[in-house]
C-alpha cells in the first residue's frame, strides 16, 4: 500500500489554511460604503481611485486610523503593495500604538514577504491589545510555512491566556499538520469539533485529519455529515472514496469513485485519486479499467516522486500473471527510487518476478504439432533469458546480505530450473550454501532444510555417490521421520548395495 502522498498533503494543508476567522475593526457604514465604491475603481482607474481616497481622508478624517487602514486594505486586496504601504505609514504616524495599525503594517510586510517584520508588528499589536485574537492568528499563520513551532508557541500562549477561545484549537491543528504531527493535529481538531461551532468546511478538514490518522470509520462519519451540508465538496467526495476503500467497502467505494470522477477534466484530481480507483477496479476484477487508472496515476505524478505507483501496478500485473508487464512496471519502480539505490527486499522481489515469469512458460502438451514446435522454441529461449536475469539479481542479493540464506536459496531454485534433469548440478553450490546458513539458525524452516537436502541427496544419486546421498536422506528423516520420499530413496539405495 502506498504511502500518503505529498500532493494530497499540500492540497489538504492549503485547505486548512483557507479559514479566516475575524474581520478588521469596522468603520461607520457610510465610510465603509464610500471606501468600497472607490476601491472598485482601483484596477481600471487607479488615478481616480487615488484622488477619491485623498478627498476622503481630508479634514476630520485625516487622523481616522480605521479609515486609513480600510483604504490600505483596499489597495492590499488589489495587490497594490506600494500604495498599501503608504497608508500603513500614514496610520502609524497617527497612532503607532494602535493594535489595528500594527496588524495592518504586519499585513503589508507579509505581502512584501518580510515574515520577521510582519510578526514583529503582530507582536506589537498583542502588546497594545492582549485580547487581540486576530494578531495571534496572523502571527501563527505567518510562520506556518517558515517555522511552525513558533506558530504553535504563539497559539499555546493564546490558549493559556484565553482558554475560552476554542477557535485556537482549529488553528493549532493547522500548525501541527504542517509539522507532520498528524496525531496532535487530530487531537486539536477533536477539541474544536466537540466544544466549538463547526462550519460545513470544518467537516472536510476534520475528516481529512482522521483519514491521515487512519481512523477511517470516524473519517467516513464526518465525511457523510459534511456531504449532507456540502454535497459538491471535492475534498469530501475524495475522502468518501478513500475511506470506503480502506474500510473494505469496495462496491460502495466504486460508486463513490463514480461520483467523484463525474468531471474527468477536473484539474484538481491528483495521482492518489486515480490510484484509489485503480485499487477498487482491481479488487472488483475489472482488469482493463484498473490498468487505465494505474496509467493515469503514473501520468499525474508529473515529478515522478511516487515510484510506489509503479510497484503497486506491478503487483496487480503479477496477480493477473502478466509477468512481462509486472517486470516492466517493477523496473519503472526501481528506476524511480531516490538515488537509484534499491534495498535488498526490492532486489529479491524483482528477481522473484523473473523466476515466476520463467515458471509460467509451459511447453505445449504436443510439441510436435504444427506451430507448437516454434512456440516451444521461442518459450525455451525466453525462459532461459528470464532465469539468467533472475540468477543475476539473486546473486546481488547474496552479495548484499551474505549471512542470509535468501539469495543462495533462490539462486539454487533458479539454477535447478535451468538444469531440470540435474545433469549438470547447477544448483548444487547454492543449495549447499543456503543449507549451511540455514543450519546455523535453530529456528530455520523445516521445509527449506528438506528442500536443500533433497536436492543434494538426489544430485549424489545422479553421480552415483550413494553414501553421500544417504547422509542427506537421513537428515530429512531426522527432521521428518515420516518423510516418504526419503524412506523410498533409502530403500532403493539398499537394493543396490
Amino acid at each position: 500500500m502506498i504511502m500518503k502522498n505529498k500532493v494530497f498533503g499540500i492540497l489538504c494543508c492549503s485547505f486548512l489554511l483557507s479559514a479566516s476567522l475575524y474581520a478588521q475593526e469596522p468603520l461607520s457604514s457610510e465610510l465603509s460604503k464610500q471606501v468600497e465604491q472607490i476601491a472598485a475603481t482601483i484596477k481600471d482607474n487607479p488615478s481616480a481611485a487615488a484622488e477619491g481616497f485623498d478627498e476622503l481622508v481630508k479634514g476630520k478624517n485625516k487622523k481616522n486610523v480605521s479609515l486609513l487602514v480600510a483604504i490600505g486594505n483596499a489597495y492590499l486586496e488589489n495587490e497594490k503593495i506600494a500604495e498599501a504601504k503608504d497608508y500603513a505609514e500614514r496610520a502609524m504616524k497617527v497612532d503607532s500604538k494602535s493594535a489595528v495599525t500594527c496588524m495592518f503594517a504586519g499585513d503589508v510586510a507579509l505581502a512584501e514577504k518580510n515574515v520577521g517584520t510582519a510578526c514583529g508588528y503582530y507582536e506589537q499589536a498583542i502588546l497594545f491589545d492582549e485580547d487581540s485574537f486576530e494578531a495571534y492568528y496572523k502571527y501563527a499563520r505567518a510562520y506556518i510555512g517558515v517555522n511552525p513551532q513558533l506558530s504553535v508557541d504563539k497559539l499555546m500562549e493564546l490558549k493559556s491566556k484565553h482558554p475560552e477561545e476554542i477557535n485556537v484549537d482549529r488553528e493549532l491543528a493547522v500548525a501541527y499538520y504542517q509539522m507532520g504531527k498528524n496525531s496532535l493535529a487530530k487531537q486539536s481538531y477533536d477539541e474544536f469539533m466537540q466544544r466549538g461551532t463547526p462550519e460545513k468546511s470544518d467537516y472536510g478538514r476534520y475528516a481529512m485529519l482522521l483519514y491521515l490518522n487512519k481512523d477511517y470509520a470516524k473519517s467516513l462519519e464526518m465525511t457523510e455529515k459534511g456531504v449532507s451540508m456540502d454535497p459538491e465538496s471535492h475534498l469530501l467526495r475524495r475522502l468518501k472514496m478513500y475511506n470506503l476503500y480502506e474500510l473494505k467497502s469496495y462496491d460502495e467505494g466504486l460508486k463513490a469513485a463514480d461520483v467523484f470522477f463525474q468531471d474527468p477534466e477536473n484539474p484538481d484530481y491528483v495521482y492518489l485519486d486515480y490510484l484509489y480507483r485503480a485499487r477498487l477496479y482491481f479488487l472488483h476484477g475489472d482488469q482493463d479499467l484498473a490498468i487505465a487508472e494505474f496509467n493515469k496515476a503514473l501520468e499525474a505524478d508529473k515529478d515522478k516522486e511516487h515510484p510506489d505507483i509503479a510497484k503497486e501496478a506491478s503487483q496487480a500485473y503479477e496477480k493477473w500473471q502478466n509477468y512481462p508487464e509486472a517486470i516492466r512496471m517493477y523496473q519503472l519502480y526501481l528506476d524511480g527510487l531516490k538515488g537509484g539505490e534499491e534495498n535488498v527486499s526490492d532486489l529479491f522481489l524483482f528477481g522473484r518476478l523473473y523466476y515466476m515469469a520463467a515458471g509460467s512458460l509451459v511447453a505445449p502438451a504436443d510439441s510436435t504439432a504444427a506451430g507448437n514446435a516454434a512456440v516451444a522454441a521461442v518459450d525455451t529461449i525466453q525462459k532461459k533469458a528470464y532465469l539468467v536475469e533472475a540468477d543475476t539479481i539473486f546473486a546481488q542479493v547474496s552479495e548484499r546480505v551474505p549471512d542470509n540464506y535468501l539469495g543462495y536459496f533462490w539462486r539454487a531454485r533458479t539454477n535447478a530450473m535451468l538444469d531440470p534433469e540435474t545433469t549438470q548440478g547447477l544448483a548444487k553450490p547454492y543449495y549447499e550454501k543456503a543449507l549451511s546458513v540455514l543450519e546455523q539458525n535453530p529456528n530455520a524452516s523445516k521445509s527449506l532444510l528438506i528442500e536443500c537436502q533433497s536436492y543434494l541427496a538426489y544430485y549424489y544419486i545422479q553421480v552415483k555417490d550413494f553414501e553421500q546421498s544417504k547422509i542427506y536422506w537421513n537428515k530429512n528423516l531426522a527432521i521428518d521421520p515420516e518423510n516418504a520420499t526419503a524412506k523410498q530413496a533409502l530403500e532403493w539405495i539398499e537394493t543396490l548395495q
